[in-house]
């Protein structure tokens, strides 16, 4: 009993800092405001609520978005019915909502996801699950690389946290059928669900959804495990049916128009190859990730002294090849798209299933010392040992320490430090303001043409964009339409 309490107590307070952790990013959150692509995709569910407010003309609102952009300028149609209905629709305040709905599609999926791979397939202890998942979670909450377009900012969010959120779900899912979980008909009716919406989402998520699709059928052909092949095709069509949807689409052939450069499909591949480690080694790679490294050993070596020797670990370089191969594909579409390594948002995906490959290759490192190197035979916790202790307070220490001067010079480091300097500051509810004081304009207007004040205030987390001087901007366009009116002109 004594050996499990410190592992309770431990996850305990992982579970304390990460609620702490979100309650300036929710609390900001009420002075959160849609902008840009976040009108121009929900102009026809918006219109409906308006109209009728009925949530089904708001859904035929969004189906209609849908055709349209899809014969207009991209085949994504999973993910622009989700654009569709950004929580503004309903009234601007429901803007609010958008970093719960992210940080939670975030939260659920990795919780589900290291569940089935922790839980069910390795059998570890619940405290062991529960600090490996809040590890994550804090890390992926407060590095996030673009904290505007992961949390705040619905329609690019939108567009990738939730389907990567969906394809982890998915995987988790997959993994469930395999093992001949309960409720498997119900598993295998969501798991179709899931691969249907990320094949109609960005081409990041449905990429990696492919090849993990394609390696499982090809491992299973391999192994003659027919049952596999049989549980694995079914998800597999739903996919397959709507990727095809998707990259047939004509409004992709509308919309690479507008692109200048693109490099050729070999060049893309090995361009991936080049900003994989640029970006993975050289950008992104600071003292945080160390932390990450550090905090994830002790409990990373509790789960392979759990699944002892049941595993070989024979393919100690295959795994960090396979793992740099994976990240490299992640981007790859960018690059044959537009010619760049990506924005924002893409990266932000990128960096979730990179933390995931971290705790892959910490685990697997770990299971290869103890299965070739004869370590970990005692079946205590190592957690429970005072060194353990020790060492996890040092860490603790370190953590704050150097953390507490990177936020000193700059609190936008952390997405938590970058709230609370925002609302201590009174940034925020200085945007709050103008963003209310702009929505009553826009809403008592009877006029055909209004003049807007551009943003003044410009919060790090909350401002992503605004609209221009020039009347005929698109984000100027986008906003006449969602409110129905002729000309919206910005000012200073």
């Amino acid at each position: 009993m004594k050996n499990k309490m410190t592992e309770k107590w431990i996850a305990g307070f992982l579970t304390i800092i990460f609620i702490l952790a979100l309650i300036p990013v929710l609390i900001i959150a009420k002075y959160n405001y849609p902008c840009a692509d976040d009108f121009g995709f929900s102009v026809y569910s918006h219109i409906a609520w308006e109209e009728t407010h009925s949530i089904f003309q708001v859904f035929a609102g969004a189906l209609k978005t849908v055709k349209e952009r899809w014969f207009g300028w991209q085949g994504t149609f999973s993910s622009i019915f989700v654009m569709s209905l950004q929580p503004a629709v309903f009234g601007e305040a429901g803007y609010r909502w958008v970093p719960w709905i992210m940080i939670g599609a975030i939260s659920f999926s990795t919780l589900f996801f290291l569940y089935v791979i922790l839980k069910k397939l390795m059998e570890v202890r619940t405290p062991v699950y529960l600090a490996i998942s809040m590890i994550y979670l804090i890390f992926a909450l407060e590095c996030m690389i673009d904290k505007t377009q992961g949390f705040f900012w619905f329609n690019g969010a939108a567009h990738y946290i939730i389907p990567h959120s969906v394809a982890v779900i998915l995987i988790g899912l997959m993994i469930c059928i395999i093992k001949n979980d309960r409720h498997k008909s119900v598993k295998m009716m969501l798991a179709c669900l899931a691969a249907f919406f990320v094949g109609g989402g960005n081409y990041i998520s449905a990429l990696i959804i492919a090849i993990l699709f394609a390696v499982a059928l090809i491992v299973a052909v391999y192994t003659r495990k027919r049952k596999c092949i049989r549980l694995v095709i079914l998800p597999c069509i739903f996919f397959l049916t709507a990727f095809l949807i998707n990259v047939c689409a004509p409004g992709n052939s509308i919309r690479q128009g507008e692109v200048g450069y693109r490099p050729s499909v070999v060049n893309s591949v090995i361009l991936s190859f080049y900003y994989c480690v640029e970006y993975i080694m050289e950008r992104w790679f600071d003292w945080t990730y160390i932390i990450l490294v550090f905090s994830l050993l002790p409990f990373l070596w509790e789960v392979v002294k759990t699944v002892g020797n049941k595993f070989n670990y024979r393919f100690p370089l295959l795994v960090p090849l396979g793992s740099f191969c994976f990240l490299s594909a992640m981007f790859t579409p960018s690059l044959y798209a537009m010619g760049v390594a990506g924005g924002g948002r893409i990266f932000n995906i990128i960096f979730l299933d990179y933390l995931f490959l971290i705790i892959l290759n910490i685990y697997y490192f770990l299971g290869w010392i103890y299965r070739h190197c004869g370590l970990g035979e005692n079946k205590v916790s190592c957690v429970e040992s005072s060194n353990i202790k020790i060492y996890l307070l040092v860490l603790l220490c370190v953590t704050i320490f150097i953390g507490g001067l990177y936020s000193e010079v700059n609190p936008d480091y952390f997405t938590s430090t970058s709230a609370i300097k925002s609302l201590v500051s009174g940034e925020a509810a200085d945007y709050g303001a103008e963003t209310a004081k702009r929505t009553i304009q826009l809403q008592n207007n009877r006029q055909k043409s209004i003049q807007l004040e551009i943003f003044k205030t410009k919060p790090y987390l909350l401002y992503y964009s605004d609209i221009e001087i020039d009347a005929d901007d698109w984000k100027n366009n986008s906003m006449e339409r969602y409110y129905r009116i002729d000309e919206i002109q910005g000012v200073n």
